[in-house]
């Protein structure tokens, strides 16, 4: 049995998860060689405070964080700041890796084209006697230095103005005349890049011409893709898809996180051998940030032929409670080597605490009991995908035996099944119904 989830729009960190470990690697873009760098976690919640955190000689870091939307934020001397906005708010894993790539701030020839730009404007100029500021600005990629499209907003602290511009690969130069002092904030916007934020005093006014550019770094996506209870180390390979090619992403392995850096709104194909089951694949588009997935393989102490012996056991067991069709159960009591229901929430995984409560009676009666065994079955409504709902309905079944196994109820004596929609409780037509469907089934037999 494989399991594929993608976690990062299904599933939401457990509510008893109070932080998100935050791990990774500052480096430089090009050479690859690690950065000390600062690292800040700032909040788009303004009621949290920031955190900042120094990175290890070797450019490594490990930060606590809260299950929130914010910005990573990277400074290393000589390098451009990093801004990497992260959604953490909907991890099922609470622990992500990111290898944070800084570009080096070396001078840009694109510089000559900004004095052009200036010199141009000068020998047109009508009032040359009013005293003038002259600021020009330009924004370009940080890594090969082109001018790129850009949208500049300029924000005033004295008489906050607002100006706002917006510049072209043709026109890609403006240039604006203060006559007044100013303090001024300067925000960027490119569509696939990092937000560009600086400040500018306006101070001289004589017929200096002052030089802004803008060196714009390229949204980042990170990819880690957690394989879980490995019999067998997989084949794990990533292709970034196109219209005719495929190009094979570099992944590193820490653990059981398999992570590399992906761009954002470009789409992947990930592809699983696990060496015991079937090759499964599953396509995406990369979100900034973090792109969670997560496999579940079978845990290592169960063995092909006993995995046969399993589904068949399972698939008989459930045509026997397609028949019973159990009624809807609403108390909290556990029926002992009877049918068991633990029923789940839209979309969850979690166990209800009154779940727990039943989970617990079982795993003591089943210590008490060793030559019990326990069939376990997940199920879920008809909303969604089916392939997902299937994906859901064997997870649901995992986290059961998982508590259980946590409780001393060895692997060999449980067996697991998912059956998605395909068995359910009750119609789908009232979302009370639907509730009743969103379950496991739990039956017991002592052969």
């Amino acid at each position: 049995m494989l399991i594929f989830l993608t976690m990062l729009h299904t599933f939401a960190v457990s509510q008893e998860s109070k932080n998100i470990i935050v791990k990774g690697t500052v480096k430089d873009l090009k050479t690859k060689m690690p950065l000390v760098a600062q690292i800040t976690i700032i909040y788009a919640d303004t009621q949290l405070e920031t955190d900042k955190i120094t990175t290890k000689a070797d450019g490594s870091f490990e930060i606590k964080t809260l299950p929130k939307q914010l910005v990573l934020q990277a400074k290393s001397a000589n390098y451009i700041v990093s801004n990497i906005v992260m959604n953490l708010e909907k991890l099922r894993v609470p622990t992500v890796i990111s290898e944070i790539p800084l570009v080096f701030n070396g001078k840009s020839k694109i510089n000559q084209v900004l004095l052009e730009f200036a010199s141009q404007k000068n020998e047109q100029e009508q009032d040359k006697d009013i005293p003038k500021n002259k600021q020009v600005f330009q924004a370009i990629d940080a890594l090969d230095s082109k001018a790129i499209a850009a949208q500049f907003r300029l924000t005033g602290s004295y008489k906050n103005s607002n100006i706002i511009k917006t510049t072209s690969k043709d026109t890609s130069v403006f240039e604006y005349n203060f006559t007044e002092r100013e303090h001024l904030m300067v925000e960027v916007l490119s569509e696939g890049y990092q937000k560009f934020l600086s400040e500018i005093d306006i101070e001289t006014f004589n017929k200096t011409v002052h030089e802004n550019t803008a060196k714009l770094i390229k949204k980042v996506a990170f990819l880690n893709l957690i394989a879980q209870n490995e019999s067998k180390t997989p084949i794990i390979t990533v292709s970034e898809l196109s219209e005719n090619t495929q190009k094979q992403v570099s992944l590193t392995a820490n653990g059981s996180i398999h992570f590399g850096m992906l761009t954002p709104g470009n789409k992947y194909k990930i592809t699983i051998d696990p060496k015991i089951s079937e090759t499964i694949t599953t396509e995406f588009v990369a979100i900034e940030g973090i792109n969670q997935h997560l496999v579940l393989l079978e845990p290592k102490q169960e063995k092909s032929e006993v995995l046969t012996a399993t589904k068949n056991q399972a698939e008989a067991e459930t045509k026997v409670v397609q028949l019973e069709k159990q009624a809807f159960k609403t108390e909290n009591k556990s029926n002992i080597w009877g049918i068991e229901t633990i029923f789940f929430d839209q979309s969850s995984t979690a166990l209800k605490q009154e779940s727990k409560a039943i989970l617990e009676q079982i795993s003591k009666k089943m210590v008490e009991s060793p030559a019990i065994k326990i069939a376990i079955t997940g199920h879920t409504d008809n909303t969604g995908d089916a392939r997902q709902n299937l994906y859901l309905s064997e997870f649901r079944a995992k986290v059961i035996a998982s508590f259980l196994f946590n409780k001393g109820i060895k692997s060999d004596r449980v067996l697991l099944k998912g059956n998605g929609s395909q068995v359910p409780n009750t119609g789908n037509d009232t979302e009370e119904n639907r509730q009743k469907n969103r379950r496991a089934e739990l039956r017991f037999n002592d052969q």
